[in-house]
This record gives C-alpha cells, sequence and structure tokens, in this order.
C-alpha cells in the first residue's frame, strides 16, 4: 500500500467514527433535494387514497406523480391495467391492518427519503422526515432546526399531539408562528415560506403528559 491509500482508508475510519448510523445514514454537508424511492412490495395499502391516475405507463411514472403531490408519501401502482394512487401515508405510519399483502398485480412503493428521530432537539437535512418526543419532563427546552435545499419550503403535519393544555406546547416557527397544545391533534398541514424552520417545544414545572409527533416533507 503506498501513503495515499493509507490516508484514505485512514479518512473514511475517521468519517465512520465521528458520523454514526442512525435510522439512516446521512450527508450532514448535503440536503436531499429530490424524493427517493423505496423498495417495491406486493400488496397495497388502504384507505389513503389522495389521488388516483388511470394508465400510467411504469410504477416508476406512478412514483414520479407521488413525488409532484405535497400530501403523498407512497404508491400503489397496479402492473395490468396502469392503474397509479398516491396514497398520503406509509405504512410506518398507518395501522397495521390497513396494508393488504397480496400477489393480484397490485405493488406498494414508498417515494420519500424519509427519516425518523425521536428526542429532545436536533438538526434535520432530510426531504422529509418524523420528529417529536415519545414522553417528556419538567422544565423541558427543546429545538430541532430543520434546512431544505434553496428555493423549496417545508410542510408540515401533525400526527399526535398530547400536551398539558395551559402551559406545554410546540411551536411552529414560520412567518406567524403557531403554537399548539392540548390533547387533539389539529387537522390540515402548515407550510413555511422559506427553506428552514425551527420548531420548538418547552414544559412547564408540572404535569406532564405523552408528547407529540409531527412530519414534514419538502415541497416547492
Amino acid at each position: 500500500m503506498d501513503g495515499i491509500t493509507l490516508k484514505r482508508q485512514f479518512d473514511l475510519i475517521i468519517i465512520y467514527l465521528v458520523f454514526p448510523s442512525h435510522n439512516i445514514i446521512r450527508q450532514v454537508s448535503a440536503y436531499n433535494c429530490s424524493p427517493k424511492f423505496g423498495s417495491k412490495q406486493e400488496g397495497h395499502l388502504v384507505g389513503h387514497v389522495a389521488n388516483a391516475y388511470k394508465d400510467t405507463r411504469s410504477l416508476v411514472d406512478c412514483a414520479a406523480l407521488c413525488g409532484r403531490h405535497s400530501t403523498c408519501l407512497s404508491v400503489n401502482y397496479a402492473l395490468k391495467t396502469g392503474d397509479c394512487e398516491l396514497n398520503d401515508q406509509t405504512i410506518a405510519l398507518a395501522e397495521v391492518e390497513e396494508f393488504t399483502y397480496s400477489t393480484n398485480d397490485m405493488l406498494y412503493m414508498e417515494v420519500l427519503n424519509h427519516a425518523d428521530y425521536r428526542g429532545c432537539g436536533g438538526t434535520m437535512t432530510d426531504y422529509a422526515a418524523t420528529f417529536g418526543l415519545d414522553s417528556y419532563g419538567n422544565n423541558w427546552s427543546c429545538t430541532w432546526n430543520i434546512q431544505v435545499c434553496k428555493g423549496k419550503r417545508i410542510q408540515f403535519q401533525f400526527m399526535f399531539l398530547d400536551t398539558e393544555t395551559c402551559c406545554d406546547g410546540v411551536t411552529l416557527n414560520l412567518r406567524h408562528n403557531r403554537q399548539f397544545r392540548g390533547s387533539t391533534a389539529p387537522s390540515g398541514t402548515y407550510v413555511s415560506n422559506k427553506n428552514t424552520v425551527s420548531v420548538t417545544f418547552t414544559s412547564d414545572y408540572s404535569v406532564i403528559r405523552t408528547g407529540f409527533v409531527l412530519i414534514y416533507k419538502t415541497v416547492d
């Protein structure tokens, strides 16, 4: 081995140690600007179709349609007819019984580079991610900093919310800050006006509940 080969091997070892794998492997210095296709599997997700198209040419074309819709997270594709269904959920986010395994020419595929982060704060640069707190304590203060590609915006949707109504809450720091508290997840989506957003959570000195789960996605 020459000196250059040894140095490259050493650099790779250092990178591995500094950036250990979490839920997915990602480059901190780069942003994921486009959705990525997951592995396909036989079957389809039931009850979450947001849009449908006829006679699409292939599963890839179907997935490309999904990438253009801000609410689409996965697709169902019929091989025989070319029918394409755009789902607003994934298997991970839906109920177990809502996915039907079958071999009758139906294929399911996720269309997001979707990460999952749980814990008090952090930095996220993924195309899309789920994040939040599965539990929390008194006097917590957590901040999640999210940045996607320039020229893009960030869309948020609550999947779960359970905090003390008076005093513990989640704040989306958008153009007009929005704070959410209580035990009912708000419906609808919230979209930033730029490619960076911070989300904060604070709790007071008494009464703790379960927490919250948010999903975000990069949109035009």
